[in-house]
Order: C-alpha cells, then structure tokens, then sequence
C-alpha cells in the first residue's frame, strides 16, 4: 500500500500545485486588465478638463488669423500644460494632422487620424488606448477628449500621455514574495495531502497485509478472522471500515465454506477408500482423474499413472467401448465385461454415469464415473449351481427309471414268475439304496455347509478309536474283495475334533480306497501329531488318479470314471464331503496319486480345533 500512499500524495500535490499555477496565470490578465482600465478612466478625465480649458481660451475665428498663429497658440497651451502636469500633449486637428506636441516637433509628425483614441474622440467620444510610441519610442498610455468648440468650428482633440510601466513591470519587485507565497501554498497543500493520503492508505495498507497473511494459510475457525481489528479502527475513514466489516464477513463465511469442503472431502475420501468396489473417475478423454484404493489394485496403479488412458491399463476394449458409449449418450450404462490379469478371468459387473460439465467449460463432456464389481465369485457359484442341478437330476433320473421301469414290468405279470420277480425286485431295492445314499449325501453337504457359518462343536477324543469305527464300516466291502485295511495310530493320540464327522471323513476315504482297488490290494490308514497338527493319511494300491483330474476331485458329482462309479455305487459326493469336513474343522485334504500304483489321500487337522 506504499504505492497507494504515494501515488495519492504525487495526485493531490499536482492539483494543488496546478491550482496555484491556474490561479496566478489566471489572475496576471485580470489585474492588468484592472490596472489599464483604472488609468484609462483617470487620464481621459484628465485629458476632458485639459481639453475645456483649452477650448476656454479666447480664440479668434480661424480665418482672421493666420494658421501659423494658431498653430503657435497650440504649441503654447501643450507646452504649458505639460510642463505644469509633467505629462505629454498632444493637439490633433480634425483631419488627423497634429497641430501641436509637447515633446516632439509637430511638423514631422505623422498624421494621426488611424489612432484608436484619436478616431473616437473625433467621433465625440473620450477614449484610451496603450502601445508603444512611435514618436518618443517607449510604451506609453494614451487618452483623447474632443475640444469643445462652437458650431461650424473645425473639430481638434486633445490627448495626453504618460509613460506607464506594464503591470508585469510593476510588480517584478514583488515576484519573490509572489513565489514565496505560492511555495508556501504548495508546501501546505503537499502536507494535507499526505495527512490525506496517510488517512487512506494506512488503514487500507493494514487491510491488505492482513489479506495476505489470510491467504497463506488456511482458516480453521470463525476465531481465526483477521479482519475484525481494521472494522473497529477509529481513525479510519467509514469507508475504510465498512469495507473492513465486509472483508471479515467474507473471511468469515469463507471460512465456512473451506470447513465443510474438507470435511465433505474427507467423507467422501473415506467413502471412496472405505468401497470395495473399483471407482475410477475419468475425463473426456477416458483418462484417470481419480482411483480409490480397490481400483489401483485391481489395476496395479501408481501414484504417476494419474492420466493415464483406461485402455492402456485395462486392456480391454469392450470396457473402454461401454464408457464411450456412457459419454456419447449422457446416460447410464450398465454391462458385465471379462478382465483377465494375473489371476486369470475375472468377470466384472460394471456401470458408467456420465458427470456434468462445469459451467464455462469447452468439453462437451465432464468425464464419467466407472464402477467395477467383481462378479467372479457369483458366475463360479452359478455355474456350480447349474452344474449340480444338472448333476443331482442325471444321477437321480438313471435310479428313477430304473425303479419306474421294473415296477411296471411286475405289475404287468412279472409277478408270477418268482425267478425274474425276485431279480427285479433286487435292481428295485439297489437303486433306490442308490437314490438314498445320494440323498444322505446332499444332505451332509447342506448340514455342513450350514454349520460352516457357525462355530462346529468339537471335544477332545482319542483318534484311534475313530480309525477303527471307519474301518469297520468298510469291513463287509474289504473283506468280500479280499483286501486288508491296517490302522497305523500312535497310542494316547488325541485332538479335539467332531468324532462323528471326522469318522465319516476317514469312512469316505477308506470306502474310496476299497471300490477303486484290486482285489486283494491292501490299504493303509494312519494318524500323526506333526507340531500342531493331526495329519491323517489313507494309501492305497488301486487304479490311481490321472493328472489332468487330480485337481477337480473334491468337485461335487465329478468321477474320474463315471461308468465304474455308478457301477461301484458311487454318488460323486463322498470326496467333496471330505473337503467340506475337513474346512469345518479349519484344516485342509490333499491328494496325490500315481496313474496304476494307487493314491493318498492326507487331512490335516489342528490339534486344539478350529481357529486354535
């Protein structure tokens, strides 16, 4: 605000200074106006009286006398009168001729019919004039009366002059003292302009530094407004100070403003990071403007990669296509598009909302908001569910018929033949033990997958005594192909396991083991503590597991060899059961197998239960 204050007191102390100056040079002609004015009026009353008395004096009538005699009297009176005045007269005859001077010989003197003054008082009239003399050289005040004189009597004038400095002259004397005063003058106005200037430019200099000190840092409270001290200055104009009120009702208000943008930037902030769902915001060019945290990993984004082009990170022209087509219309659009990345496919459920443009933009776009939800999970889950209705009427529909089918052919008098009556009703009862085991089986997958959501009671218990119970179940099977199932278990071995479960895990396997090996093959069964864990193993000697199957075999109705299972009695179900057991307990099942030498089978279970 220096500047403010200088540029105020340089204006106020050249107007200051030009009003003097207009003043002075307006004042020069009107003095000297006044100055001719008033001795233009004394001297033509001057030059009337002189010329009364010189009319007074008896004069002889012109032709009774010669006119050098008349000249002779003029000559007389001029001299006299200027001698007893101190002044210069002179006496013009009527044709402009002069008939006398007081101070030049008349005889050679020009005529003076042409002189302002004299011209008038030939009219009649007493005037006066100022110029330079051509007779004695110097400037020289004039004034002409007319001589009065009977009718019919050549008209003369009588005129005087004196030698009267110019106004300018007369007061050169004075001029420092002019000066002096009009430095004064100056000196005075430059100091109430600066007291003026200093009023303006204080108040407001303060104003402004409080303004910067406000604009560099960011307000957090209404307690934090610096405008509030200049709205109470006494000394400041009013204007000042209500300019003062209004500057701190801004900051103020501004305040505000910039506290609810950052707490509302910070809730969204936190909304953004806090969803699970990729958020990107793209400009009219389908550049990244904006990812949260899901989106920059999904898509392995830098903090450098703001910019960047969504196909140039997605690689995906449908998704790039569905966008622009978001922003070609201006409305929503919805579509599901497949990633593929690290992780493989990944199917994407994805919706683009077009984003208004600011006003005064050139785009005819604002950019679009793309949010990605990742739907792999419910396209795995559907596909499993086809599959398994698929599955779960395919085994039944076979056993169905089947029962349909010999039903109807006894009631058709099958009856009577007891041979064919007593093999069909055996195919009858097989199937629809078939159909039961199925059941039961869904029905252990239901209950475990349900109390997979809750907390599975478990208590600690010896495992040898498990062992046994599965093995024995599988005994009538084993022992009718001949095969020995030996029990491998340390003595005192205990974990704290679902008994019940646990046993129809190992039943599972061990049924596994005697439908798919040779007569005669021997499987084995043991249980070890290996640190925390309880490791449970089943090896057989059978048909063994090709690669390209292994890793779907805990699949629910998948069968290596779908022909044999059935054959066997297989559901597809009992190695996806041992799956789920083995998660209820918080452990896992591993296979591994060799192609015609046998497989095993391990469970690992911790030995404190679930989550211990």
């Amino acid at each position: 605000m220096a500047g403010l204050f200088v540029r105020s007191f340089r204006t106020l102390s050249i107007a200051a200074l030009s009003m003097a100056a207009v003043i002075a040079l307006a004042a020069v002609p009107i003095l000297d106006n006044l100055y001719e004015g008033t001795n233009g009026r004394a001297l033509g009353e001057s030059a009337r009286a002189l010329a009364s008395l010189y009319a007074a004096r008896s004069v002889p009538a012109a032709g009774d006398f010669a006119g050098d005699f008349a000249g002779g009297i003029a000559r007389d009176f001029a001299r006299e009168a200027a001698a007893e005045s101190g002044i210069r007269v002179t006496i013009v005859r009527g044709d402009g001729s002069v008939a006398a001077d007081s101070a030049a010989d008349s005889t050679v003197m020009e005529n003076h019919a042409s002189r302002p003054e004299i011209a008038a008082a030939l009219e009649g009239r007493v005037a006066s004039a100022s110029r330079r003399s051509a007779t004695v050289g110097m400037e020289s005040f004039y004034a002409a009366a007319p001589v009065p004189a009977p009718a019919g009597s050549p008209r003369e004038v009588l005129r005087i002059s004196v030698e009267l400095p110019s106004l300018a002259v007369r007061l050169a004397p004075a001029l420092w003292g002019l000066a002096a005063a009009l430095l004064f003058v100056a000196a005075a106005a430059a100091a109430a302009a600066a007291v003026w200037s200093r009023g303006i430019s204080a108040p407001l200099a303060r104003l402004a530094a409080l303004a910067r000190g406000f604009a560099g840092r960011e307000p957090d409270s209404e307690a934090d407004n610096p405008f509030k001290a200049p709205e109470n200055d006494r000394n400041a104009p009013e204007e000042i100070r209500v300019l003062g009120a209004a500057l701190a009702h801004m900051a103020a208000e501004l305040a505000q403003r910039v506290r609810a943008a950052k707490e509302e930037g910070l809730e969204k902030g936190a909304i953004l990071d806090g969803i699970a769902e990729a958020v990107l915001s793209l400009d009219a060019e389908l550049a990244i403007r904006l990812a949260n945290p899901a989106a920059r990993e999904l898509f392995r984004l830098g903090s450098d990669d703001t910019g960047k082009g969504l196909l140039s990170f997605t690689r995906s022209t449908e998704l790039q296509a569905a966008v622009a087509r978001c922003l070609r219309t201006g409305e929503r659009t919805e579509s599901e598009v497949a990633l593929y990345g690290e992780r493989g496919e990944r199917w994407f459920q994805i919706t683009a909302t077009p984003l208004p443009s600011l006003p005064g933009g050139t785009g005819s776009s604002g950019g679009a908001v793309l949010v990605l939800n990742d739907i792999s999970r419910l396209r795995r889950l559907e596909r499993v569910r086809k599959d398994f209705v698929a599955n779960v009427s395919h085994e039944l529909r076979t056993p169905i018929q089947l029962v349909k089918g010999f039903a109807e052919t006894l009631l058709d008098g099958a009856l009577q033949d007891p041979a064919r009556a007593g093999r069909f009703v055996s195919i009858i009862g097989r199937n629809a033990g078939r159909m039961e085991s199925l059941i039961d089986d869904l029905l252990s997958l239901a209950a475990l997958e349900q109390d997979g959501r809750t907390a599975l009671p478990t208590e600690r218990v010896e495992i040898a005594p498990i062992l046994a119970a599965a093995v024995e179940a599988n005994s009538p099977g084993a022992d009718e192909k001949g095969m020995a199932v030996s029990i491998d278990c340390p003595d005192g071995l205990e974990a704290a396991v679902n008994a019940g479960l646990l046993e129809q895990a190992v039943s599972n396997l061990v049924g596994n083991a005697v439908k798919y090996s040779k007569k005669k093959a021997p499987v084995s069964v043991s249980a070890r503590a290996e640190g925390s864990e309880l490791v449970l193993e089943v090896r057989d000697r059978g048909f063994g597991i090709t690669a390209k199957d292994l890793p779907r075999i805990f699949e629910r109705f998948y069968r290596v060899d779908k022909a044999r299972s059935r054959e066997l009695g297989g559901t597809g179900l009992g190695l996806a059961i041992v799956r789920h057991i083995a998660l209820a307990h918080g452990g896992s099942v591993s296979a591994e197998s060799w192609e015609g030498e046998g497989s095993r089978f391990t469970l690992r279970l911790p030995l404190q239960g679930p989550g211990l």
